[in-house]
Parts: structure tokens; C-alpha cells; sequence
């Protein structure tokens, strides 16, 4: 995958910067994509190279999971346990954040994104991403973060 330093990096800083209650696989991959929306919107270009598709909790790329079990045990821990809905994941951090390849704009969008959604509930973090491009109305596996699915008047966060 093109640009893969830098889904590492963007990885790397949202799971050591965390300071909410659990830093979930579903909750992670969310911030990651509000991050390059509102890099989208601000800059007509995201911060990542991910093709993010509508999935079953909104917007997803299997690249991320890739990603994540790469890292598992370097940058990142994944540790998983089982609750009433199966297994769920949750990331901390393994080092102290480098962040070699993002420039101080993407890290800046990076703190804005955590500091509006960190302690924000999974479920309601989900549910502001749909609202945010009107996704109840987008198919399954449609590609996001395209110019004709992005609504540049709904920002995720106050800049």
C-alpha cells in the first residue's frame, strides 16, 4: 500500500496521544477517517492513501486491520477480549510517539480530531459519522471521501 509510513505514523500518534476510557478497533478506525476528512475538506487531499468504503459501522478499510496487526507488537499493542456482541480489540501504546512522516498540519489535524472525539462513546461516535455525509442514504461498499460524497459544510470539528 502507497503511503503506508504515514497510515503508521497516523496510527501511531491517535493510540499514544488516546486518553479516553478504551481505544477500540471501531473507534479507532473512525477517528482515522474523520482525521482525513477534515484533511479532505481543509486540503483537498487526505492524510492517508486509504480508500475508505461504507461498511457495516460506517466508513472502513481493510488496510487499517493490515496496519494494525503489522504494528501489533512493535509500535502498538492489540488486545482483544470477548463481550456479549464477540470479540472486540483495543490498541495501546507500545513506545513513545516519533511521527517521522506527518508534518505539523496533519498532527494538528490529528489533535483536533482527539480532542473533539476521544471521550466521546463509540456508538455516538459511529452514528456523528453517518450524519456528518448522510451515510444511512449511501450503499454498502461505496467508496467514501470522494467529491461526490463529502459534504464540505459539515465539519467534524471546530476549527
Amino acid at each position: 500500500m502507497p503511503g503506508k509510513a504515514k497510515l503508521n505514523d497516523m496510527i501511531e500518534y491517535l493510540v499514544s496521544h488516546f486518553s479516553g476510557n478504551a481505544l477500540t478497533r471501531t473507534k479507532l478506525v473512525k477517528l482515522l477517517y474523520l482525521a482525513d476528512r477534515e484533511s479532505y475538506i481543509a486540503r483537498d487531499r487526505q492524510i492517508s492513501n486509504l480508500n475508505y468504503i461504507k461498511y457495516h459501522y460506517g466508513p472502513y478499510s481493510e488496510d487499517i486491520v493490515d496496519t494494525l496487526q503489522e504494528m501489533d507488537g512493535e509500535e502498538i499493542r492489540e488486545l482483544s477480549g470477548r463481550s456479549s456482541n464477540g470479540t472486540y480489540y483495543r490498541y495501546e501504546a507500545n513506545s513513545d510517539y516519533e511521527g517521522s512522516t506527518l508534518t505539523r498540519e496533519e498532527r494538528a489535524i490529528l489533535k483536533q480530531v482527539l480532542q473533539e472525539y476521544e471521550n466521546t462513546q463509540t456508538k455516538q461516535l459511529v452514528e456523528t459519522v453517518y450524519d456528518l455525509d448522510d451515510l444511512d442514504n449511501v450503499e454498502k461498499y461505496t467508496p467514501l471521501l470522494q467529491d461526490t460524497n463529502v459534504n464540505v459544510g459539515r465539519r467534524a470539528i471546530n476549527s
